[in-house]
């Protein structure tokens, strides 16, 4: 095969490819809209990473990851209150970074926001938003010490 037919094969493969990528407007586990910026400015598509379950608090945590790609914190927040009517917010700054968590009243739908490395008050990018569900639900006060990553079950 000439070098020119491969790389027009390689070239029409990508396409193809890129084709075939879907992008998600609402995150598959918790059928919660997904923000926009979940989607890098390449087109790919927005597959979430999909964690491990695992156990908390006598619960079961599912998790579903999504980067978040040229956005700045308060944009991405202001995105996420005006498309969770009825969720209540917390935020905390831990680590360096900014931690706003949206969650239901029951305690089984979590959307947590992480602001990229930065000082407490100042609109750092968004780092990553992650979708979680509980099973059963988790009290609020579990919740927000989950946002201030010191877990108390008690």
């Amino acid at each position: 095969m000439k070098l020119t037919s491969k790389i027009t094969a390689t070239f029409i493969l990508s396409f193809a490819t890129l084709a075939g990528s879907t992008t998600l407007t609402t995150d598959p586990l918790t059928n919660l809209p997904l923000y926009p910026a979940a989607e890098s400015r390449l087109h790919l598509g927005n597959p979430p990473t999909r964690l491990p379950d695992h156990p908390l608090c006598k619960s079961t945590m599912q998790t579903d990851f999504y980067s978040i790609f040229d956005s700045n914190t308060s944009t991405t927040l202001a995105w996420y209150e005006s498309h969770l009517p009825g969720f209540h917010k917390t935020h905390s700054f831990a680590n360096q970074r900014a931690q706003d968590t949206f969650y239901n009243s029951d305690g089984t739908l979590i959307v947590s926001v992480t602001g990229k490395p930065g000082k407490d008050g100042v609109d750092t990018g968004s780092y990553a938003v992650v979708y979680e569900r509980f099973q059963p639900g988790i009290p609020e006060k579990v919740i927000l010490s989950m946002n201030e990553h010191k877990v108390v079950c008690n």
